[in-house]
This record gives structure tokens, C-alpha cells and sequence, in this order.
């Protein structure tokens, strides 16, 4: 039986990709990629290895529905989740923390500003 290897790429929907630039590249800190021309804006980046491909004229969320960790979501290690989560806050971000979280030492949980929900993760060392 054939088998999944590994995690290709991450793709989400914006709705305008000089936003979703600052978004996740000034504000993030992700990589920019280099990105073939496919007939319709987007962007790629590197987030530690793995790529994620912004996408325009597909499906976005609308309204600003609760932060729930089991709804679909991209999750990021970070290096200083302190630090991240005052940029967010700066930048106007509203996130969520899961309180006592049973899988890592802190998970904070934000959307884009097309709906997209995003984890950032930060582990003990052992």
C-alpha cells in the first residue's frame, strides 16, 4: 500500500496579496519563495522547509467566527512566542491561548484577515 511521506506544502486563500505579504512575511517572518506564474496573484513561502502557497480568487472565510484549536489551522514552531504575541497584539492581531494546554508548553491560536486560523506552538526542551 502506498503511503504519505511527507508534508509537501500548506495553501490558503486571501483575498489580496500584498496584505497577505505583509501578513505573513513583515509580520510573520516567513520567507519569501519564488513562485511560477500560474495565471492568478499569489505568493510562497518557507516556513522551516516547508512551503506555504497563498492563493487568491478561492474560497475565504467571512466574519470573524470564535478560535477553536480543533478547527482547521496551520501550526508554526516560533522562535519568542512573547514577543510574537505583542506584535500581533500591535498590529491589532486578536489571538487566543489555549489554557493548560496537554500537547506543548503554550499554543496561541489568530486568524488572518481572510478568516485563515493559525497556530503558533512553542515546545519545552526536554
Amino acid at each position: 500500500m502506498a503511503k504519505l511521506t511527507k508534508l509537501d506544502h500548506g495553501s490558503l486563500c486571501v483575498g489580496d496579496i500584498d496584505k497577505a505579504v505583509w501578513f505573513y512575511g513583515d509580520l510573520l517572518g516567513l520567507e519569501p519563495l519564488p513562485r511560477p506564474d500560474f495565471g492568478f496573484p499569489g505568493a510562497w513561502f518557507d516556513a522551516g522547509g516547508t512551503p506555504v502557497h497563498l492563493t487568491t480568487g478561492g474560497f475565504t472565510r467571512s466574519g470573524n467566527p470564535e478560535l477553536r484549536p480543533n478547527d482547521g489551522h496551520l501550526a508554526f514552531l516560533v522562535d519568542d512566542l512573547e514577543e510574537m504575541t505583542e506584535e500581533l497584539t500591535e498590529a491589532g492581531v486578536e489571538w487566543w491561548e489555549l489554557p493548560n494546554s496537554p500537547a506543548a508548553d503554550r499554543q496561541i491560536f489568530f486568524r488572518d484577515p481572510w478568516g485563515n486560523m493559525i497556530e503558533l506552538t512553542r515546545y519545552v526542551a526536554a
